[in-house]
């Protein structure tokens, strides 16, 4: 098997420089022209990026697949993630670097949302998805507030960046390809399976019913819901609707708030 090869920075360089130490932005397209539109398989250990496309087409090289993407479209490639590109004609747009441990730090009460940095996006700009225009402009937003040095920056970027991350999240999926590294299949697979749940809204429909609406065996999804929660897909299943009780609950409680409470002792 051919070893990975890992940048620290961006590719063929092994430093960045984060603003604030969060956020680095740089031109996508610059460096496949030093390399004849070519930039080979490799990965970095600290760093999620997000790949926006304004005009062109490129190949997507990851692991043992290959996509092309034209624009305007996005992509957010993973730490760990082997990736390349191979640029179809003359390409451009931006390569948001965002920091690993910085995000982590930010999300470390999200477990969804970090499930979804482990995840590959391909999306293509639809003008009338309202969330993906959204999306969009949050990317445009940090770009902008990037290259400026206005007052309240590190403020500024920090929150623009945890909103982007939530945007992402959000996205239905039917708006996104969700395309799971080997190294996290089993992640996205089990996040998928929650929103699945949370769209469900019934605690009548079967686990064989999920397994199929997700391509795959029972055994399969056990095997994941052990891996990611130690429970079965049963057990994550009762108890995600054991959590939705107490905010109904608490909803009608309130209404009887008010009300004086008489206790009869005999």
């Amino acid at each position: 098997m051919q070893k990975k090869l890992y940048y620290k920075g961006l590719y063929g360089d092994n430093s960045i420089e984060f603003v604030e130490g969060l956020i680095h932005v740089h031109p996508f397209g610059v460096i496949g022209k030093r390399y004849a539109g070519k930039v080979n398989l490799h990965a970095h250990n600290n760093i999620f990026q997000i790949f926006i496309i304004e005009s062109g087409t490129t190949e997507l090289q990851y692991d043992e697949h290959v996509y092309e993407i034209t624009a305007p479209a996005f992509m957010t490639i993973p730490k760990n993630v082997a990736h390349g590109f191979h640029h179809k004609d003359e390409v451009s747009g931006w390569i948001i670097s965002l920091s690993d441990a910085v995000l982590e730090h930010l999300l470390q009460r999200e477990a969804d949302i970090m499930m979804e940095i482990d995840a590959i996006h391909i999306s293509t700009f639809d003008p009338q998805e309202e969330r993906l225009v959204a999306v969009y402009k949050t990317m445009k937003r940090c770009i902008e507030e990037y290259r400026n040095n206005l007052a309240g920056k590190q403020l500024m970027l920090g929150s623009l960046v945890s909103q982007l991350i939530v945007q992402l999240h959000r996205l239905p999926l039917e708006t996104t390809q969700l395309s799971p590294s080997s190294d996290n299949t089993s992640k996205v697979y089990f996040r998928r399976f929650m929103q699945l749940i949370k769209s469900t809204h019934s605690f009548k429909k079967t686990v064989e019913a999920y397994a199929d609406e997700l391509h795959i065996s029972q055994g399969h999804l056990r095997r994941i819901c052990q891996t990611i929660a130690g429970e079965t897909p049963k057990d994550v299943i009762t108890h995600y609707f054991i959590r939705s009780i107490p905010r109904a609950s608490t909803t009608v409680n309130l209404r009887f708030a008010s009300k004086p409470i008489l206790l009869f002792r005999r």
